[in-house]
This record gives C-alpha cells, structure tokens and sequence, in this order.
C-alpha cells in the first residue's frame, strides 16, 4: 500500500524530510602522515617542469627544444680552440686559453682520434686497437694519479682522459706521413726517425700546455712533462715500427 503523507495537526502538508548522511572525517585523518606524504609524493610527479618548453595545448613545443649537440654534450666551439691549441703547442702562437675549456670533459675529439690512428695503421697493415686503448687506458689512470699527487685542486679523470686525446693528433699526422710517403714513395728510416722524435716532443708540449693552464700547474710542468713523454713514445713506437 503507498504510503501517505504526514498531516501536521494544523491539517496542512509537511514533505519528509531527507535522512541526514554522516559526515565523514577528511581523507588525511583517516589514512594517517605516512598516507598523506605518498599522496603528496605521487601528485607531484604529474606537475609539468616549467623549464620544458611546452605549447599552449599541452604538447611539448619541438620547435624551442635545444639542438642535438647541444643534448649530447658536444661543444663544437671547445673541440676546436683545443684542436687549434694542440696544432699550435707554444703560448706566444696559440695564446692562453681559458681554463673552463680546457676542464671540458670532451671525449668526442679523443676517441676520434684513436679511431683513426687505428684506422692508418690497418692501412699499413698493423691491427693495433688493442694497443692504442691499452696504452690510453692505462696513461690516462697513471697522469691521473700523478697529477692529483701534485696538484692542491683535484684533476678529474676524464679531463685528462680529453687533454691526452686529443693530443695524439700530431700521431696521427705521423701515421698518415708514413703510410703515404715513407711507406709508398721513400724508404728512409733516418727520416721516420727525425719524424719519430718531432712527434713526441710536439705531443708532449700540447698535452702539457694545456694540462698546465687548466690545472695551473705551472711550477710542475717539467715535471708531468716527463711521463707525458714516455706516454707518447709508445704510441709512436707502435706506429712506426
């Protein structure tokens, strides 16, 4: 039977009212800080990163985004006023260059470089990679050692690994000489020699002018010059003979 509606005494019409729902207590209190932290936690990671450049619909804006080089870390302006420093190894043609270029851990150029040294000497007839990445390695982590031993500033390993790479070009300018000239037109051993020594010491005087600029080891420059020689004369050993 439907039921029907209360009369007040008055014999006017009262509509029912509506069963009053409890309130229940706000989400924090029941889940305590511990749940409360990770709501926190989880909404944060949804909020955009206002450094990205992102359209006004929402889409990341591929236009403003920065170049490909630029992402991989490879500086063109550095590798160049390095290579420009290794060519011209003295201060009075070269000029000083600054110390934040030089602590650019750059090993784009370096493994360049070796690369190609291997390639000339596969050229020649000598499959020598594992002798270059050898004699890298472990000069690398020995001018490493020294260097922090006289240095009051800690050398990081990867601007010495940068700094020695990329003055192997003077070996590569060697290699490239004798696969064409002496290997191919001459024969003079006197001459390979001469080369041999020049090689060495134009390394040398890069590796060591750019090693004594950017850590400021001006007073020990005699002194890394010495195993940065003997560095150097491995590599040279290994390309002519």
């Amino acid at each position: 039977q439907p039921q029907q509606a209360p009369v007040a005494g008055n014999g006017f019409y009262q509509p029912q009212q509506p069963p009053q729902q409890m309130q229940q207590p706000p989400y924090s209190q029941l889940s305590g800080p511990m749940d409360t932290a990770n709501t926190s936690t989880t909404t944060s990671t949804f909020i955009p990163n206002p450094n990205k450049p992102v359209m006004s619909s929402g889409q990341p804006d591929f236009e403003n985004e920065p170049p490909l080089l630029e992402e991989l870390g490879i500086n063109l302006e550095h590798i160049v006023a390095k290579t420009r420093a290794v060519v011209l190894p003295l201060e009075r043609f070269g000029g000083r260059m600054d110390a934040e270029v030089i602590q650019d851990a750059d090993l784009a150029g370096p493994l360049v470089l070796a690369l190609a040294l291997g390639g000339e000497l596969l050229l020649g007839g000598k499959i020598s990679f594992a002798y270059i990445y050898g004699f890298g390695m472990f000069g690398c982590l020995s001018m490493t050692l020294i260097l922090n031993l006289m240095s009051e500033e800690g050398v990081s390993v990867w601007t010495v690994t940068s700094i020695l790479g990329y003055a192997l070009l003077p070996v590569n300018v060697l290699a490239a000489v004798k696969l064409v000239l002496i290997n191919v037109l001459l024969n003079l051993q006197t001459l390979g020699r001469f080369l041999a020594i020049l090689t060495v010491l134009w390394s040398t005087m890069a590796a060591t002018r750019l090693l004594e600029q950017g850590c400021d080891m001006r007073d020990q420059r005699y002194l890394i010059a010495y195993p940065i020689g003997m560095l150097y004369s491995a590599f040279v050993l290994i390309t002519i003979f």
